[in-house]
């Protein structure tokens, strides 16, 4: 959405396709049951970039408010996708106890989950492209 913004990628279609794909996935994975499973059984980093990238949807709600030359097909599709943002914090919150960082599944991979978590906490300072002109 960026590039679309900053008129590097005019054609937006590539855009609607990629949030009805995230869309998509989103619909299949709000409907399994990862989210209720115990700490065991779950990759932190898999679903801290979920988080992220929930956040972009926010960072995109508010572009597109301010952007007339994003098509209605990707509007359309970013106001599905506003309604799963809820699940950032949901799993933010998961992550974040103490007893669930004692799992083999956050210790394997420590170093990656307390980065992601930390990004996902701190999400703004890493969705914004700097150093793109635009046309």
């Amino acid at each position: 959405m960026q590039l679309t913004d900053l008129g590097k990628m005019p054609d937006g279609e590539l855009l609607e396709h990629l949030l009805t794909a995230a869309l998509s996935g989103l619909e299949y994975y709000a409907r399994s049951s990862e989210l209720q499973a115990p700490a065991e059984y779950r990759l932190a980093f898999r679903e801290l970039g979920l988080a992220i990238g929930l956040h972009a949807v926010e960072h995109m709600q508010k572009v597109v408010k301010e952007n007339t030359a994003i098509n209605n097909g990707a509007r359309d599709q970013l106001g599905e996708l506003v309604r799963y943002v809820p699940l950032a914090d949901k799993i933010e919150s998961f992550w974040r106890k103490a007893e669930n960082q004692q799992a083999h599944t956050w210790l394997e991979h420590q170093d990656i989950n307390e980065v992601m978590l930390a990004t996902s906490l701190a999400a703004d300072g890493f969705l914004e492209l700097s150093g793109i002109q635009s046309n």
